[in-house]
């Protein structure tokens, strides 16, 4: 079970790592889009800034709209299968078509355009390799070329849209309520506690290497909402490790461990721009103390954070390359204010917290 587990994790992986770069260029450029509206509520009165303005929301545009053709690829290939009939297949989702059959066949309640995302182009993609590795087995080499994809496409595309559409659009539907139900609170006490406990968990969750299982519901909120709402509140997590990895460079020169010092000082620069994993493996994970203080302050961060309700059009990279991701209730502006505050929160409670918990001589070489 657990081997099983593993493997579903590493599938992920392999799926939405390679978006990741598309995601943050989809998402910044949304995010700066929106933010030139703020400065210049009539943009195309500017004609410089009306051509930036559509360039910006077109870039973005050319891939969210279309990210279960993307899912549908990359899954096919990660499976084995011809990855432009992964495409097809995740692209028929977002089909109006769609609508046309489930009115013909009066399931317009569980079944229309869209049904399911990336999920249901995840499954599919799954399902269409291996019924097109099995006719490779099988077919001859001659009509190989010509067969097996028409055949693979045929038997998977009529389960794909009445079964697993139906099927992942439940799986959707449940993520999404509980998504809502953890994020959309009017409560101050609520907010606090979800933004600290998911601030201050998303490095053991990472550590564990079970983030992949998040990662694919931003995709799921993107489509619903347009907007993810709890990765904000998980980019504290690399504040707070920043916070800390300085405490241990200014605790290590007192205890004299010029190495710690300098590799400490070295691994919260990139830590700053959201990349994690020097600080994580070089630094706070070796000194349990200190990954335990990069908790809590993340923690402290996520929950202020979280009072706002501070949303992102995108993810990747957390730190300051994510601040023109940033929306909320109240803009661009003053959600990008807020998220920088959170990031400065962050540090300074795991900064101070290690410089409380954590002793000198626990780092002399």
């Amino acid at each position: 079970m657990k081997n099983k587990t593993k493997a579903v994790f590493n599938a992920l992986a392999d799926v939405f790592n390679p978006t990741i770069p598309a995601f943050i260029v989809a998402g910044l450029s949304l995010g700066i889009a929106n933010l030139l509206v703020q400065f210049f509520p009539r943009v195309e009165d500017i004609k410089v800034i009306g051509v930036i303005y559509h360039l910006l929301v077109m870039v973005n545009n050319s891939f969210t709209p279309f990210l279960t053709c993307w899912i549908g690829y990359l899954a096919t290939k990660r499976f084995g299968g011809t990855p432009i009939l992964g495409g097809m297949l995740g692209m028929m989702t977002n089909l109006a078509v769609i609508d046309q059959i489930s009115s013909i066949l009066n399931i317009s309640t569980i079944l229309y355009q869209g049904t399911g995302g990336v999920i249901a182009a995840f499954i599919g993609a799954f399902i269409l390799s291996k019924v097109e590795i099995f006719f490779g087995k099988h077919m001859p080499s001659s009509l190989d070329m010509v067969l097996t994809p028409l055949i693979s496409m045929a038997i998977t595309v009529l389960p794909y849209i009445l079964v697993v559409m139906p099927f992942a659009g439940a799986i959707s539907s449940v993520l999404c309520l509980v998504m809502d139900k953890v994020s959309f609170t009017d409560s101050l006490v609520m907010n606090i506690i979800v933004g600290f406990i998911a601030a201050a968990i998303f490095l053991p969750i990472n550590v564990a290497g079970l983030q992949h299982g998040i990662i694919a519901l931003y995709p799921i909120q993107l489509e619903k909402y347009g907007f993810i709402t709890l990765y904000p509140v998980f980019a504290m997590a690399g504040a707070g490790q920043v916070g800390a990895g300085m405490a241990i460079w200014f605790l290590s020169r007192k205890a004299k461990n010029k190495k710690l010092s300098n590799i400490a000082f070295s691994a919260s620069i990139p830590g700053t721009m959201g990349v994690a994993g020097p600080l994580i493996y070089t630094v706070t994970l070796p000194h349990p103390k200190a990954f335990i203080t990069s908790c809590l302050g993340a923690g402290i961060g996520g929950a202020f954070i979280k009072c706002f309700n501070i949303v992102s059009t995108g993810w990747g990279p957390s730190g300051l390359l994510a601040l023109f991701m940033m929306d909320g209730p109240n803009g661009p502006i003053n959600s990008m204010i807020v998220y920088l505050l959170g990031l400065v929160i962050s540090a300074i409670s795991g900064f101070l917290l290690s410089l409380v918990i954590i002793k000198p001589a626990d780092l002399a070489e």
